[in-house]
C-alpha cells in the first residue's frame, strides 16, 4: 500500500507519496522565504527521487531550480515547458496577442488602457520574481511573495505516463501542460488544481505555440473534458494542491462539472433571449458590476464558457460577435 505524507506552504500543498520502495514529490512547493527550509525540514531525511510538478505555474513549480540543485530531478508536462523555462509575458508576441484578444471582447478604449498598464504590470512582475535576490513583499496567501527562478524541467511528459507505481495522467485546461497523479487500485487522485475543495479555479486567456504559430488556448473546454475523463476513474480520495486531502472526489467532480454546466447555460440563455454579443456586452449584462471591477477574471470566464459551448457547437462567433445555435 502506498504511503502519502501532505505538507502545507503557505496556501499550497505538496505531497511525497512513497510506494514499493520508490518516492516522489508532487508539486514542488512554492518559493516564498523559507519554504525550502519548511519544506526540507517536515520530509526528515526523505528525499524523493522524482518531483512531478503538476503544472508551470508559480505556486506549484516555484522550487524547481532548488530540486535540480540537490540533483532531484523535476518533471513536468510537455506543453507547460514555457510555463517554467522563462517568466510570463516576456514575449512581445504574447503581450501582443493578449492585448489582441482584450480589443476583440468589444471593450472600451478606457477599459484597454487599464488592461495595458495590468499586461504590463504583470509581465514586470514575473521578470522580479525570474531575477530578484530578494523576496516580494506582497505576500498574501503565503508568508512573503513568491519568486520563481526559471528552469528547464528534465523530463517532459508527452500524454500520460508512469513513475514509481504512480499513474501520471494528462489533464489539459488549467495548464495546457497541465497533469493530475492517481494511484487507481487506491482511489487516490492528486490532482494539483483540477479539483480543489470548494473553489473552481477560472479559465485563463492563455496562448500555445511561438511567434507566428501563437494561438489562444481554450482552457475551460480542455479542463471540462480532463474532468469528464476523471469522472470515469473511480476516485474516492483526492490529494488537492491546496487545502487538506478530502473524501468524496468522485462526487467533488461530479459538482464542478454541474457548475461549469450552470455557468454555460446561463450564457447561452442570454444569448438566446437578449440576442448576440461581443464577450464584453454579455459580460455586461451578466456581471456588470464584476465587470466593471474585475475585467480580467470576468470576462475570461465568460470567453472559457463560450468556448465550451462553441466546442459543443452550441455557440458561434463571428467577427467578435457570438450567438447561440
Amino acid at each position: 500500500m502506498a504511503d502519502v505524507r501532505s505538507i502545507a506552504l503557505g496556501d499550497n500543498t505538496v505531497h511525497l507519496v512513497q510506494r514499493g520502495g520508490a518516492s516522489l514529490l508532487v508539486d514542488t512547493g512554492p518559493d516564498f522565504a523559507g519554504a525550502w527550509e519548511t519544506l526540507r525540514e517536515a520530509l526528515g531525511g526523505d528525499v524523493p527521487e522524482v518531483v512531478v510538478a503538476t503544472h508551470g505555474h508559480h505556486d506549484h513549480a516555484g522550487l524547481g531550480r532548488r530540486w535540480q540543485q540537490t540533483g532531484t530531478p523535476v518533471w513536468i508536462g510537455a506543453a507547460d515547458r514555457s510555463l517554467t523555462a522563462r517568466p510570463l509575458l516576456q514575449s512581445a508576441a504574447e503581450r501582443e496577442a493578449m492585448l489582441a484578444w482584450a480589443e476583440g471582447t468589444g471593450a472600451p478604449p478606457e477599459t484597454l488602457v487599464h488592461v495595458r498598464e495590468r499586461i504590463e504590470s504583470r509581465r514586470a512582475a514575473a521578470l522580479r520574481a525570474a531575477g530578484s535576490a530578494e523576496y516580494p513583499e506582497d505576500g498574501v496567501r503565503w508568508p512573503t511573495g513568491l519568486r520563481y527562478p526559471p528552469f528547464e524541467a528534465d523530463l517532459l511528459v508527452e500524454g500520460d505516463g508512469e513513475v514509481g507505481g504512480v499513474e501520471i495522467v494528462a489533464a489539459p485546461g488549467h495548464t495546457p501542460g497541465n497533469v493530475v497523479l492517481a494511484i487507481p487500485e487506491e482511489g487516490w487522485l492528486f490532482s494539483g488544481d483540477q479539483l480543489l475543495p470548494n473553489v473552481d479555479p477560472l479559465p485563463a486567456i492563455q496562448f500555445v505555440g511561438e511567434g507566428e504559430e501563437l494561438r489562444r488556448f481554450p482552457s475551460l473546454a480542455h479542463f471540462a473534458a480532463s474532468l469528464e475523463r476523471l469522472a470515469e476513474g473511480g476516485f474516492t480520495r483526492c490529494f488537492p494542491g491546496h487545502g487538506e486531502p478530502f473524501d468524496g472526489a468522485g462526487e467533488a467532480i461530479t459538482g464542478a462539472l454541474s457548475r461549469i454546466e450552470r455557468r454555460c447555460e446561463r450564457v447561452r440563455g442570454s444569448l438566446r433571449k437578449a440576442g448576440p454579443a461581443t464577450v464584453y456586452d454579455l459580460c455586461m449584462r451578466l456581471y456588470p458590476r464584476g465587470t466593471e471591477r474585475r475585467f480580467w477574471q470576468t470576462t475570461s470566464s465568460v470567453q472559457g464558457q463560450l468556448d465550451l459551448l462553441a466546442s459543443r457547437g452550441e455557440a458561434r462567433e463571428a467577427d467578435g460577435v457570438w450567438e447561440a445555435r
